[in-house]
C-alpha cells in the first residue's frame, strides 16, 4: 500500500511532459529550480555559512566537563606524628617538659596568691578548658603521663590512598574579543552564500532556456521538414506524370527522389540534435528521462529596448558581484581577526573535585576552586604572523576578485547588447528572405508544370526555401537567446522568470 501511495505521489509530483503531455518553458523553469541537482548543491551552501558563523560564538561561550577516575597508586603514603617526631612514641615526649612547666608555674601563682579566680577563669578558657576548677584537675594530674603509663593511641593521617575514585567536573569560560571580528565574517559568508545560491539559480535558468530553445528550434525545424518532404513528394509525383507523357527524362525523376531523400537525411540530423536538446533540458529539469511532448514557444523573450546605461548600472549588483562584495567583506574582518589574535586570551575557570576517600589532614571528601587567569603567547614559532599574512593576502585577493567582477560585468553587457542589436537587425531581413524564397518557389512551380521551367530550378528553389525557412527560426529564437543572455548580464533573468510563472 505504501508503495502504491509513494507510485502515486511521484505521479502528481512530476513533469506533464514525463507522462507524455506538452511542456512549456515556465514548467521547464519551475521544475529546474525545484529539482536541479547542481542548485541542490548550491543551496547547501547557506546552512554552512551558518554553522561556521555559529562556531565564532564558541570564544564566549562557556565549556563543561565532567570526568570519572579509577586510580590505582603504587603505595599508600600516610603521616604519623607520634612516629615522626624523633625515636619517641608520643608527642608527649617532646612536649612534656613544656607542659609540666607550666603547671609548676602556674600552681606557684596561685600559691602566692598572684592569680585570683577571674585569672584563673582566663587562662583556663585561652587552654581549652570550661572553666578554673577543670583547669585546676588538669594541673594536679599533671599533663604529661607518669612513667611506666602506655601511650596513647595515635592514628596516622593518610595523605594518598592506595586505590582511589575520583569524579570532576570542570567549567571555562572564555573571553575573547575576537567573537565580533568572527562573527561579523560569518554573516558576510552568509550573505555570499545566498548570493551564490541566486547566481546559481540565474545559471539554471539560463541554462533551461538554452536547452529549451535547442529542442524546440529543432521540433520547429523538423516540422519545416516535413512540409518540404511533403512539397518535395509531390513534385515527384509531378514529375512521374511528366515522364508518362514524355516531356521530361529519367534522370529528372531520379534527382527528385535524390532530394526527398536529402530532406530526409537533414531530418533526421535534426531529430537527431532535438533528442540531445531534450535530454540535456532533462538534466537541468532533474528528469531521470527527457522530456517528450511538444514544446511551446519561447512566450517571446525578445526585449523590445535597452537603456544601456541603466543596464550597465544594474550589472553591478548581479548576484555573482554582490557574492563577491560579501566575500571581501569577510576577508577583511578575518583580517582583522587575525591581529586581534596577537592579544591576551582571558577566561574564569571552575574545578570540583569528588572522592570516595578522605585524604589530607581533614576528613572532607570533596574541593572546588574557581578562578580567573590570562595568558598571551610570547612565541608560537611564528604560526600567528604567518596567519596574518595569510589573511592579509585573501583580504587582497577578494577585494581584487569583486573589483575584476565589477569590471567583467560591464564587458558582458556591452558584448550581451552587441550580439543583442544584431539578433534584432537580423530578423527582418532573414524573414524578408523567407517571404522571397516562398514567392520563388511558388512561381518555378507555376513554370515548369506549365513546362517552361527546367527541374534543377525546381530543386534549387526548393533548397532555398528550406535554407531560409531554417534561417528564419534560427533568427527568431536566436533573438529571444540573445536577450537571455542580456538580461543575464545585467542580473535581471530571475525577474523575467518570475514574470513567466
Amino acid at each position: 500500500m505504501r508503495r502504491h501511495l509513494a507510485l502515486i505521489a511521484a505521479l502528481i509530483t512530476l513533469p506533464a511532459t514525463a507522462l507524455g503531455g506538452d511542456l512549456d518553458l515556465d514548467g521547464a523553469i519551475s521544475s529546474a529550480l525545484d529539482r536541479n541537482p547542481d542548485l541542490r548543491v548550491a543551496v547547501e551552501q547557506i546552512p554552512q555559512a551558518k554553522a561556521s558563523r555559529d562556531k565564532a560564538f564558541a570564544f564566549i561561550q562557556p565549556s563543561a566537563s565532567l570526568g570519572l577516575q579509577y586510580r590505582i597508586n603504587d603505595r599508600e603514603i600516610s603521616f604519623d606524628p607520634a612516629a615522626d617526631f624523633g625515636d619517641s612514641s608520643d608527642l608527649g615526649d617532646t612536649f612534656g617538659a613544656i607542659y609540666g612547666n607550666l603547671g609548676l608555674i602556674y600552681g606557684n601563682m596561685f600559691e602566692n596568691g598572684l592569680l585570683d579566680a577571674q585569672d584563673c577563669a582566663d587562662i583556663a578558657d585561652v587552654n581549652g578548658f570550661e572553666d578554673c576548677a577543670e583547669l585546676t584537675e588538669a594541673m594536679s594530674d599533671g599533663f604529661v603521663a607518669d612513667e611506666g603509663d602506655d601511650p596513647p593511641a595515635s592514628e596516622p593521617t593518610v595523605i594518598q590512598q592506595k586505590e582511589q575514585f575520583f569524579l570532576s567536573a570542570d567549567v571555562t569560560w572564555p573571553l575573547s574579543p575576537r567573537v565580533v571580528s568572527m562573527a561579523r565574517a560569518g554573516t558576510h559568508q552568509i550573505d555570499a552564500a545566498r548570493a551564490s545560491v541566486a547566481q546559481a539559480r540565474e545559471q539554471v535558468i539560463q541554462g533551461v532556456v538554452q536547452a529549451y530553445a535547442a529542442a524546440y528550434q529543432a521540433q520547429e525545424a523538423a516540422t519545416v521538414l516535413d512540409s518540404q518532404i511533403e512539397l518535395a513528394e509531390a513534385h515527384i509525383a509531378d514529375t512521374e506524370a511528366l515522364l508518362t507523357v514524355g516531356l521530361v527524362a529519367e534522370d529528372a525523376v531520379l534527382r527528385a527522389r535524390v532530394q526527398v531523400a536529402r530532406l530526409q537525411l537533414t531530418r533526421r540530423s535534426i531529430q537527431s540534435q532535438g533528442s540531445s536538446a531534450r535530454r540535456a533540458l532533462g538534466m537541468m529539469m532533474g528528469m531521470d528521462a527527457p522530456p517528450v511532448g511538444t514544446l511551446a514557444p519561447l512566450h517571446d523573450a525578445a526585449v523590445s529596448s535597452v537603456d544601456l546605461e541603466q543596464a550597465r548600472t544594474d550589472a553591478l549588483h548581479r548576484p555573482d558581484i554582490a557574492a563577491a562584495q560579501s566575500q571581501a567583506a569577510a576577508a577583511q574582518e578575518m583580517a582583522v581577526d587575525s591581529i586581534l589574535q596577537f592579544l591576551p586570551t582571558f577566561a574564569v575557570s571552575g574545578n570540583w573535585s569528588w572522592s570516595d576517600s578522605a585524604s589530607g589532614f581533614d576528613d572532607n571528601q570533596s574541593s572546588w576552586w574557581i578562578g580567573i587567569g590570562a595568558s598571551v603567547d610570547l612565541w608560537d614559532g611564528g604560526i600567528k604572523v604567518h596567519s596574518a599574512r595569510e589573511a592579509a593576502s585573501r583580504r587582497r585577493q577578494a577585494a581584487a576578485q569583486r573589483d575584476s567582477l565589477a569590471a567583467r560585468a560591464q564587458t558582458e553587457v556591452l558584448d550581451a547588447h552587441d550580439r543583442w542589436l544584431e539578433a534584432v537587425d537580423a530578423l527582418p531581413v532573414a524573414e524578408a528572405e523567407r517571404e522571397l524564397a516562398a514567392e520563388t518557389y511558388r512561381l518555378v512551380q507555376v513554370r515548369y508544370a506549365a513546362g517552361g521551367a527546367k527541374q534543377i530550378e525546381v530543386l534549387d528553389a526548393g533548397g532555398a526555401l528550406q535554407q531560409a525557412e531554417l534561417d528564419y527560426l534560427q533568427r527568431r529564437v536566436g533573438l529571444d537567446l540573445r536577450s537571455v543572455e542580456l538580461m543575464a548580464a545585467t542580473g535581471q533573468l530571475r525577474q523575467w522568470a518570475s514574470g513567466l510563472q
